[in-house]
């Protein structure tokens, strides 16, 4: 999954960069909002989105319906 993964936003693009800055540390310039590629649950349509920093990790994952 996170070798397809996708950048959505990077650093002051990112709407929640100064909260996970804030929480996590590190500077708002390393942080980047990733995406999985699409996949099917039930019938629907879903992709995994987190906030990722080098030296923090992947945070805050979350599974969003896109369909």
């Amino acid at each position: 999954m996170l070798a397809q993964s996708r950048v959505i936003a990077k650093g002051r693009r990112i709407r929640d960069v100064e909260r996970l800055v804030e929480a996590y540390g590190g500077r708002s310039s390393g942080w980047t909002k990733k995406s999985s590629p699409r996949f099917a649950l039930d019938g629907r349509e879903y992709e995994y989105h987190w906030y990722e920093h080098a030296g923090i990790g992947q945070i805050e994952i979350k599974r969003k319906q896109v369909d």
